[in-house]
């Protein structure tokens, strides 16, 4: 029997349908977490496969700073070479034979002296080579250089007179081939002017192994 007073309560079918938000929450705490993150934290890096690792391998470095200057890579025998390379490229100078009695002039080099007449600038010192060939034999000899003005010539002074201790290979042989080496120093007290050059070698008998003369102009 019913109690008088009592409400009779019926089962409510939808007051039991599952809520889909409630399954939302339970799906995310039973959801399986990623290998090595805990709180937040990244886990070591995968181990990356052999191709992986081959590109790391083949990719360009960082760019290689600027190699030697071309100065830097010249050999130092090569320097060594360049200036006697320059001096047997020198063109010969016109010159004029002035009495060269006991030899024979082959060849006479002023540098630097790219045209004719040579201009000498002052406080320059410029190098002379002479080749030549003596007629007959010597123990010794002696520069004179000279600077040629109004047919007068004036003493010139060079630092080494003595031939001997100029590139010749003393005594002197007869039928040999000699090179003669010295300075011209410009010194910067000579007037600027036009005069003519004139450059002797003697032998023991005072007599003229060669001679030569050339125009040069003296500037500042």
């Amino acid at each position: 029997m019913k109690r008088a007073g009592a409400a009779s309560v019926r089962p409510c079918p939808s007051c039991y349908k599952p809520r889909p938000l409630f399954f939302f929450f339970f799906f995310l705490s039973t959801r399986p977490r990623a290998p090595g993150r805990a709180q937040g934290r990244a886990g070591p890096a995968p181990p990356r496969s052999c191709d992986a690792a081959a590109a790391a391998r083949s990719r360009p470095g960082p760019a290689a700073g600027p190699g030697p200057g071309p100065a830097a890579m010249v050999p130092p025998s090569l320097a060594l070479l360049l200036p006697l390379v320059a001096a047997a490229l020198a063109e010969p100078l016109r010159f004029v034979d002035c009495g060269s009695k006991d030899g024979s002039i082959q060849e006479v080099n002023v540098s630097p002296c790219p045209t004719q007449p040579c201009q000498l600038v002052k406080g320059t010192s410029y190098s002379i080579n002479v080749t030549f060939s003596s007629k007959i034999e010597s123990q010794g000899s002696k520069a004179k250089v000279y600077g040629e003005m109004l047919h007068v010539d004036i003493p010139f002074p060079i630092p080494e007179p003595d031939g001997c201790k100029s590139g010749i290979q003393c005594p002197i042989q007869k039928g040999h081939s000699y090179s003669y080496l010295n300075k011209l120093p410009v010194k910067s007290e000579y007037p600027s002017i036009k005069l003519i050059v004139k450059w002797e070698l003697v032998d023991d008998q005072d007599q003229m192994l060669f001679c030569w003369k050339i125009p040069v102009q003296i500037t500042s």
